[in-house]
């Protein structure tokens, strides 16, 4: 019988917002999946590392033939349900046949640093995706918290809104969470910088 494939949420990026249980998982497993910073930190550990590029389907092949003989991790930042790599997998493989693991999301720290709540928000990521909807979305809500990428910077989404007619709101750019180098600064929406953010960061959107 086939092991099952664990989808493991390791957190916003310091192994110290690791659950206890990812932990054990990620130490009891023979191959680790994830992409490159993910999988830095065990490039010591004598396991097999399979690093996610522009490989997906690889990677699902790989799984297929390596799974009944060993116990794979698919390591994913922040939690697997949300905007993750879950539903990828699950177009590939049954329910049955894997394990989530939930992690701490970076808009759970991002709340946690700003003092706000997230029950009431509007969630949207532009990694890797369009900003489709985002405009309505923030004239809609109070509240809304955005994922970005790298070229969709909350310079560029800031830029979007204000060419829409949206104004007068809050912006608050969270970046390199948990990290050393952490960064959270508030603009207004017309003054976000354009390297804020630029690697990739939680964008929270407010009208207050």
């Amino acid at each position: 019988m086939a092991n099952l494939i664990r989808v493991i949420g390791v957190g916003p990026g310091n192994p110290e917002y690791m659950t206890p249980m990812a932990r054990n998982l990620v130490e009891c497993a023979d191959i680790l999946i994830g992409g490159e910073r993910l999988l830095e930190v065990y490039r010591k550990s004598g396991k097999e590392l399979y690093i996610i590029r522009n490989n997906l389907m690889d990677m699902v092949e790989f799984i297929r033939n390596r799974r009944d003989d060993c116990q794979i991790a698919v390591l994913a930042s922040g939690d697997p349900s949300f905007y993750g790599i879950l539903e990828y997998l699950k177009r590939y493989f049954r329910t049955t046949e894997l394990q989530v693991v939930p992690g701490l999301s970076s808009i759970q720290l991002a709340c946690a640093a700003l003092c706000i709540s997230w029950h009431d928000a509007a969630f949207y990521s532009v990694h890797g995706r369009d900003m489709e909807g985002l405009v309505e979305l923030v004239r809609d809500n109070a509240k809304v918290i955005v994922l970005t990428d790298p070229k969709k910077t909350p310079a560029v989404i800031a830029a979007e809104l204000v060419s829409q007619g949206v104004s007068e709101r809050k912006v608050y750019v969270c970046e390199n969470l948990s990290y050393n180098n952490e960064q959270i600064r508030e603009f207004s929406l017309d003054s976000v910088p354009r390297d804020a953010g630029s690697s990739g960061c939680v964008v929270v959107i407010m009208n207050e």
